[in-house]
C-alpha cells in the first residue's frame, strides 16, 4: 500500500490527486506464491500542485473500440430512434445514437465547459483540432509490456510508459524531473520528445550508466551535465 500512502500524504500536504492510473503488465514477473493472485500492475499517480495545470489530453488519445466506431458511423438524422423509457415511453422525443461534434474555436469552451487556455494553466491557448472520430480520451488503465534492459539495473520501466506521462504532462521544450533517475529511461525519452530533463540518482554506477545510455541514443544531440 506504499503508493496509496504516498498519494494520501501528498494530498494532506496540499497536492491535488487528479488520477490513479493503473499500469497493466501483460507479461509480469512470475511469482512463486499460491495464497494470492500474481501481481500484474503498478500504480501511477497524476499529482499537481494547483487546481490549474498543463495537461495535453490530445497527446495520449487512444483508438476507439470497433463498437464505438460502428455507432459513430450511423446516419443519426435518418434514424427513427427509440421511444422506450424506464417504466413507459419517452415524452420528449425519440432517443437516437450519440455522435460527436466539432470542438469550438477561437477561445471557445471545450466539452468540459472550460476554456482551453485555462485548462492548460492559462498559457497554451487554443490549437486547431479536427473531428477525432477514431480516437477517445485516454483511459486510466494502460496496458504496456515490460521491456528488457541488458545493463545491470533491475527496475527499468518501458520507454512507452515514460512517453505517455511526458507527452501529457510536459510541453515541447519543457523540463522533466525524475528524482529517481536509475538507468535514465525518463531522460532518454524526454530527449527524444524534445524536452530537457533533470535526474537525481544517488548510485554513481547508475548515474554513469544513464549518461552513457542517453549519449549512445543520440550522440550528436544529447548533452549531459552533472
Amino acid at each position: 500500500m506504499i503508493p496509496n500512502r504516498l498519494a494520501i500524504a501528498l494530498q494532506d500536504a496540499g497536492w491535488w490527486v487528479r488520477s490513479e492510473i493503473i499500469w497493466h503488465k501483460p507479461n509480469p514477473m512470475p511469482e512463486s506464491i499460491t495464497d494470492r493472485p500474481t501481481t500484474s500492475h503498478e500504480k501511477i499517480w497524476l499529482l499537481t500542485k494547483s487546481e490549474r495545470y498543463f495537461y495535453d489530453a490530445d497527446a495520449i488519445r487512444e483508438p476507439i473500440t470497433s463498437s464505438t466506431m460502428d455507432r459513430l458511423s450511423q446516419d443519426v438524422q435518418a434514424q427513427t430512434g427509440s421511444s422506450r423509457a424506464n417504466g413507459g415511453r419517452k415524452t420528449n422525443g425519440n432517443m437516437k445514437a450519440v455522435g460527436r461534434s466539432l470542438p469550438p474555436k477561437d477561445g471557445g469552451r471545450d466539452d468540459q465547459g472550460l476554456r482551453i487556455a485555462a485548462r492548460f494553466g492559462g498559457g497554451a491557448g487554443w490549437r486547431e483540432q479536427g473531428l477525432r472520430d477514431d480516437t477517445r480520451n485516454s483511459r486510466n488503465v494502460w496496458t504496456i509490456q515490460t521491456a528488457a534492459f541488458s545493463a545491470a539495473h533491475f527496475a527499468t520501466f518501458p520507454p512507452e510508459l515514460a512517453e505517455r506521462c511526458i507527452k501529457a504532462g510536459c510541453p515541447v521544450g519543457g523540463l522533466v524531473l525524475d528524482p529517481f533517475g536509475g538507468a535514465g529511461t525518463t531522460a532518454l525519452v524526454a530527449d527524444r520528445l524534445q524536452r530537457s530533463s533533470v535526474l537525481i540518482e544517488l548510485n554513481p554506477e547508475y548515474a554513469a550508466m544513464a549518461e552513457r545510455r542517453i549519449h549512445d541514443d543520440a550522440p550528436l544531440f544529447a548533452r549531459a551535465a552533472e
